[in-house]
């Protein structure tokens, strides 16, 4: 009967052990989880400070990092990882643009920069094209105001080209792109539960 107790008394002793290291190992995820958010908030802070203190910004500029700190806050308070996620990268996604639109890289425009413009645009006129869809879907009250710089940031891409200055069409063009993947990013974090949407 005393060997019965020992027994019953020693698992009960493994059981508890395994459940306080259970707790444990999911305070250290938290804790781990609680130490990435952190980051990513400074890193955008980060960013979102250097864009903002860029000299002379062009109008599509001025509106996207006012958009990314608009969002960054509503990140900043944002408890769901998925939520927090798509917040994160749409603010992202806004400040590449803007750093793409103010880029004063030099220029070396070759047939091969002509060639691979070309290619370029031609990916981001069809990224540009769901703008408005992405829009519609995010739910977002000042979405629609996202779309005309958008396009606007395409057509400057094109005119650059049309100037033969080929990495600025592409950093224009890639600008447009990342202001559609905001867009996306957003209609995502308005689905409550990742779930593929059904065709109609």
């Amino acid at each position: 009967m005393l060997q019965l107790s020992r027994i019953l008394l020693l698992l009960a002793m493994v059981v508890s052990g395994t459940a306080i290291g259970e707790d444990r190992k999911r305070d250290s995820d938290a804790q781990k989880e609680e130490r990435k958010r952190r980051e990513a908030i400074r890193e955008l802070s980060k960013k979102l400070s250097r864009r903002l203190a860029m000299p002379g910004p062009a109008p599509d500029s001025v509106f996207l990092n006012q958009r990314a700190s608009v969002l960054l806050e509503r990140t900043r308070k944002t408890r769901d990882p998925y939520q927090f996620d798509r917040l994160r990268r749409a603010t992202d996604a806004l400040l590449e643009a803007t750093q793409r639109i103010e880029s004063r890289e030099g220029e070396d425009n070759d047939e091969d920069d002509r060639a691979k413009a070309a290619r370029t645009l031609q990916r981001h006129y069809f990224r540009v094209q769901q703008a408005e869809y992405f829009a519609a879907m995010s739910g977002e009250p000042d979405a629609a105001l996202y779309v005309p710089h958008c396009r606007s940031l395409y057509q400057q891409a094109r005119s650059a080209y049309d100037a033969r200055q080929f990495d600025r069409a592409r950093r224009l063009g890639d600008a447009a792109s990342l202001v559609v993947g905001a867009l996306e990013n957003l209609a995502q974090a308005a689905v409550r539960v990742p779930d593929p949407p059904r065709l109609n």
